[in-house]
């Protein structure tokens, strides 16, 4: 893997669906070379999948992010959580530790309090949430995410064959759930495979929300981000970063700390990702069931 791998790469995790023929202008490499070094990226391993990733608070669900240090037994630890929620991602890391992302309906203080009793005798190093924020979604729009779950970079052409609708309509939907981002596209890595590279993440919290704050974060990190800032709760953030070395990864953690407002920063080496969202195309095809839903 060279720099300019990792710059397709990185275009690819800001946007699962841009052409070729886009992020050639953006490296500077013809439509031909970037599509042959994305196939050899999926062919080595390093990219997985392509990943559409639904807003779940948009669904209803409130969402959880918790790390816990275990014993190698990550498969117990999902069996636990599933008794409070569905599990739409883990990233297991450097030192038997793991994070993953809960979705759950209900009251979520109640979900948070009840984790301890679930994880033990695990530990567990820090927990995030973020309330529901159902969003009205028109029949077309579950239908057209419906197709997107299944093949991410499908054309509009196809989606509006497939559900016999106009091209006009697939595509003002879809651009519609872009600008208020209920869904993002993005690529599915294997951190193992990227050679040359170390990726990993910073858990930052803030002294309290403050967008000035944020966008200094934002600024200093900016050349290492692989995606975007992700605000996994009102006052935290995670960066999923990359460094060349063990030492440029200090160096940026020690930057993210220096900055005021920055109360914490904890970071992690991630090893494998796993997406897991089975689950969401089924609660989909159950609200398309509801006669009632327009």
């Amino acid at each position: 893997m060279d720099g300019r791998d990792l710059a397709i790469l990185r275009a690819l995790l800001m946007d699962g669906r841009a052409s070729y023929k886009s992020i050639g202008k953006i490296v500077g490499l013809s439509t031909s070379t970037v599509r042959s070094r994305v196939l050899n990226m999926i062919s080595t391993g390093l990219i997985t999948r392509f990943i559409a990733s639904l807003d779940l608070t948009a669904l209803g669900y409130n969402l959880i992010h918790v790390a816990v240090k275990h014993r190698g037994d990550e498969d117990y630890i999902m069996d636990r959580l599933r008794l409070l929620g569905n599990i739409f991602m883990s990233v297991t890391c450097v030192g038997d530790i793991t994070v993953f992302g809960l979705a759950s309906k209900g009251m979520l203080k109640e979900r948070l309090d009840l984790l301890p009793m679930v994880l033990q005798p695990h530990s567990i190093l820090y927990t995030s949430s973020m309330d529901a924020m159902p969003r009205r979604l028109l029949r077309n729009d579950l239908r057209i995410i419906r197709q997107l779950l299944m093949e991410p970079r499908a054309s509009i052409k196809s989606i509006a064959s497939s559900l016999n609708i106009s091209e006009r309509t697939v595509k003002r939907r879809l651009d519609y759930m872009l600008k208020h981002n209920i869904l993002h596209f993005t690529v599915l890595i294997n951190p193992s495979v990227m050679r040359g590279f170390i990726n990993f993440s910073m858990i930052i919290t803030l002294n309290d929300y403050d967008s000035k704050v944020m966008n200094r974060v934002s600024s200093m990190l900016d050349s290492n981000m692989l995606l975007p800032l992700i605000h996994v709760s009102q006052n935290r953030l995670v960066g999923v970063l990359y460094s060349e070395s063990v030492e440029g990864m200090n160096e940026l953690i020690r930057r993210a700390r220096s900055i005021e407002g920055v109360i914490n920063v904890d970071f992690f080496i991630a090893q494998r990702v796993q997406w897991m969202d089975g689950w969401i195309g089924k609660v989909i095809d159950d609200m398309l069931h509801v006669k009632s839903y327009t």
